[in-house]
């Protein structure tokens, strides 16, 4: 009796609202799934639409991999579960009997007539094998082969159209031309029967290696929640990367720019790990396109739904990492590695589903088992991973993070000619004419520090110089500063201005540093002792880099330093803090 009040109760108020809900009385009484209708101001069949709280729908944009562009095989075309559904979007699909706005079994080509396999193909077959029975799942897809991230710009797309060729436009037309515009009006018919839980793109081989893509797709997002009216929290971006290295992908190196996104907005990364790689270097087989499409549903249901897909049903019994004191480059970010062994003696990574407490979040960040330093300083961190099982397990390691590190891995060799690097001796041997130093994919702020430093062992004799770029590409505008003999060199970070390209006599923006390269004008070495950012007017550094005493001290003497550089009298009675003590680190807790 109480329910049946309370449903004259919702008519009663339903009535008094434009545009509104009702709720079935047969569902409300029985106890089923509540299925809210939704009456608009349109007229026909769409007057009533059923919401399905159970009818879990994606958004897909993107070029060529979203499109599809491997070839539809047999076994594509059976056992397409009609639990997984795809709305079709374009007027092109009439001639494969579907009508713009209607939903069917996603059975391809799904973008559009006319389009291969696509990775949104597996990803919704993955995710209905996942999901309970009674959940569904639909796609509705605006994909264009070539199309860089502006055509899908609410502000930009015009512009992207005029300088765009023939074929981009025909593609675009088939969107209406504002591809954009018809991905939110198909999104709000999808709204009326379902509930939009996510975003998925694949996107980024027309802007590769561009540094401003991430902050592009970014807006592009935060306009499709608004226009949609969904809440960035309650509907995450899934970025996919490109073809990876491994399978010969020519677009791998934008991989690092996919990785950005989780740090502006709530975007998760979908790795190309093992997906297969088709002859031309951009896109996937259909082998490739399938194991993309799980991939996509793997984080999915991880993140959404907090279903580990690929994880064996036992228990963790141990965890581990390759290395348990790493240092990290701040303004670039790293793969964690953090293995956990089952019961059954195999083992899986699990740093991106793990959650991570960071003892100072000032020093790094740590967003889907990628780790991103963004201060000077060390800061104990502590890895969390509950198993299939139910079962928590937890791993302690130590982040330092510092501008310049020594290591091998970071030092990018090849930013001009082919330069070597002898990670021992920190020596440089750039070649003639040739450039090497730092990348930084997030840039790194300088702008908070007067000096950059270069210590040498002993004075150069190859003419170097300090290159400083702030754009990702060495042919950009740049400011070179010369070595000479000096074994310290003191960059006046304030008073520098570029030495050429266009902007040539400008001061440089030093708040977004892209590279810092060493050149040489011949050949031979420059050998390094350090390198850092200060403020101090006698140019020492404002920190003791814990790698930096590590490498260079050449016997114990017991003295031990904080990580400003202090002296303390011995162990005895220190605070709690971070220490150095014949060249290692070592924690008071």
């Amino acid at each position: 009796m109480k329910k049946l009040f309370f449903y004259i109760l919702l008519i009663a108020f339903s009535e008094s609202i434009s545009g509104s809900f009702r709720m079935t009385k047969d569902n409300f009484l029985s106890g089923k799934n509540a299925s809210l209708q939704y009456s608009g101001n349109g007229a026909g069949r769409d007057k009533w639409q059923t919401v399905d709280s159970t009818f879990h729908i994606y958004l897909c944009f993107g070029q060529s991999n979203m499109e599809g562009n491997a070839d539809i095989e047999d076994v594509d075309m059976k056992g397409v579960d009609k639990r997984f559904q795809v709305m079709s979007v374009c007027d092109e699909d009439l001639k494969m009997g579907r009508t713009p706005g209607n939903w069917y079994t996603a059975v391809p080509p799904l973008c559009r007539y006319g389009a291969k396999l696509s990775v949104a193909d597996y990803f919704g077959r993955t995710m209905v094998d996942n999901l309970p029975e009674s959940y569904k799942v639909g796609v509705v897809m605006v994909a264009i082969g070539g199309a860089g991230i502006d055509c899908f710009d609410k502000d930009n797309y015009a512009k992207y159209y005029e300088n765009a060729d023939e074929w981009q436009k025909y593609l675009m037309g088939l969107y209406g031309g504002n591809p954009y515009a018809k991905l939110v009006e198909f999104g709000k018919r999808a709204k009326k029967r379902g509930i939009i839980k996510g975003i998925l793109l694949h996107q980024g081989e027309s802007n590769n290696g561009q540094a401003d893509w991430p902050e592009k797709v970014g807006k592009i997002y935060r306009d499709l929640l608004r226009d949609l009216d969904l809440k960035e929290e309650e509907v995450p971006l899934f970025a996919g990367e490109m073809l990876s290295e491994a399978e010969g992908g020519i677009c791998a190196g934008h991989n690092e720019y996919v990785a950005v996104l989780p740090w502006l907005v709530n975007a998760h990364v979908v790795s190309s790990e093992g997906c297969k790689g088709a002859s031309d270097g951009l896109h996937f087989t259909s082998e490739g396109y399938r194991e993309m499409g799980r991939h996509y549903a793997r984080v999915v249901l991880n993140k959404i739904y907090g279903i580990p897909l690929g994880m064996p049903d036992m228990a963790v019994i141990n965890m581990d990492m390759p290395n348990k004191d790493l240092e990290v480059q701040i303004g670039k970010g790293q793969k964690l590695e953090l293995m956990a062994t089952f019961e059954d003696g195999h083992t899986e990574d699990v740093a991106y589903m793990a959650k991570y407490e960071i003892e100072n979040t000032e020093v790094a960040g740590i967003k889907d088992g990628e780790v991103r330093g963004l201060s000077q300083g060390c800061t104990e961190v502590k890895a969390i991973y509950t198993d299939p099982v139910g079962k928590v397990s937890s791993l302690s390691f130590t982040l330092n993070s510092t501008c310049f590190p020594f290591s091998e891995e970071f030092i990018e060799t090849a930013l001009f000619g082919n330069g070597t690097y002898r990670e021992a001796a920190r020596a440089f041997f750039p070649g003639e004419n040739g450039q090497m130093g730092w990348k930084y994919t997030y840039g790194l702020d300088m702008s908070g520090y007067k000096y950059l430093v270069l210590k040498l062992d002993k004075v150069q004799k190859v003419g170097a110089c300090i290159m400083l770029y702030t754009e990702n590409n060495i042919w950009s505008d740049c400011c070179q500063y010369p070595v000479g003999e000096e074994v310290l060199v003191a960059v006046p970070l304030h008073d520098i201005t570029y030495t050429s390209g266009e902007l040539q006599g400008e001061p440089v923006d030093v708040s977004h540093v892209m590279i810092v390269a060493l050149y040489a004008g011949q050949g031979g070495v420059i050998d390094v002792a350090d390198m850092y950012l200060t403020n101090n007017e006698d140019y020492s550094s404002d920190a003791v880099s814990v790698f930096s005493v590590k490498s260079k001290t050449s016997k114990a003497d017991g003295i031990v330093y904080d990580l400003s550089g202090v002296r303390m009298n011995g162990t005895d009675n220190l605070p709690k803090g971070i220490y150095i003590k014949d060249g290692k680190k070592f924690v008071v807790k």
